[in-house]
């Protein structure tokens, strides 16, 4: 008689781990984080690279020397790379090997958000400490400590993890790359501009709180308290996802 054999049970560890695998061997990861070195990284030094070659004076130099100036490229490349590691692929084989659909959903999240976590983190390091370097040949001092600097590296590097989870989250409410991708942006860039025609207090109460402006204010070198922002980039991101698993869960494939 022949022993009976079972299947290893899927649990959320073990659908992190296969997601993680997939997203290794994906070409695109690749070259999303190739794309992101390049554009970031020679955006956010290039006004370094100015004042070193004399053409910009280094008393014109702002808090943070461009270091960010790359982040709103970044954010169009992160939005369409997490778009895609749902879009790109079938539902009804990924649902039929896992058939709860709220870990599927919930594990795509975390997997790219903590890659573009990781992403993001060095992007931003990295381009400081070559903006520091570069900087220091011309005599002009960027440091870590300088007020609000730090607090504005760490919240670009919030900012990118939160457009990752709301990209996943869109990828798995509108099931269409472009759809997904042109919602996640205009949260960014058009509601703001709508929130303009709201009344005055009405205005003043909401436009604070939208995504982009919180986004923006943690990045800001003005002194601030970030914790309100950055729970609100963070709120945002985990009610979208907790939407598009109610949403996966009782649509049809």
């Amino acid at each position: 008689m022949s022993a009976l054999t079972t299947r290893p049970a899927l649990t959320f560890s073990r659908v992190l781990a296969a997601d993680r695998r997939r997203l290794r061997t994906v070409r695109s990861t690749w070259w999303f984080a190739a794309a992101a070195v390049v554009l970031t990284v020679g955006i956010g030094v290039f006004p370094a690279v100015g004042v070193l070659v004399g053409a910009l004076p280094g008393s014109e130099v702002e808090t943070l020397a461009g270091v960010l100036g790359g982040i709103s490229v970044a954010e169009i490349l992160v939005a369409v790379f997490a778009v895609r590691t749902v879009t790109a692929e079938a539902p009804l084989p990924v649902f039929t090997a896992v058939p709860r659909r709220a870990t599927v959903v919930l594990a795509r999240a975390v997997v790219v958000a903590t890659a573009v976590l990781a992403v993001a983190s060095a992007l931003v390091l990295g381009t400081f400490a070559v903006v520091h370097v570069l900087l220091g040949s011309a005599g002009v001092d960027l440091s870590l400590t300088a007020p609000g600097v730090a607090r504005a590296l760490a919240g670009a590097v919030l900012h990118l993890t939160v457009v990752a989870a709301l990209a996943v989250a869109a990828g798995w409410l509108l099931r269409s790359a472009v759809a997904a991708v042109a919602a996640v942006l205009g949260l960014y860039y058009v509601l703001p501009v709508l929130g303009f025609l709201l009344p005055a207090a009405a205005a003043a109460t909401v436009l604070p709180w939208l995504p982009g402006s919180a986004a923006a204010t943690l990045m800001g070198p003005e002194p601030t308290q970030p914790w309100a922002p950055a729970l609100a980039l963070i709120g945002y991101a985990v009610s979208a996802s907790l939407i598009a698993v109610a949403v996966v869960r009782r649509r049809d494939i």
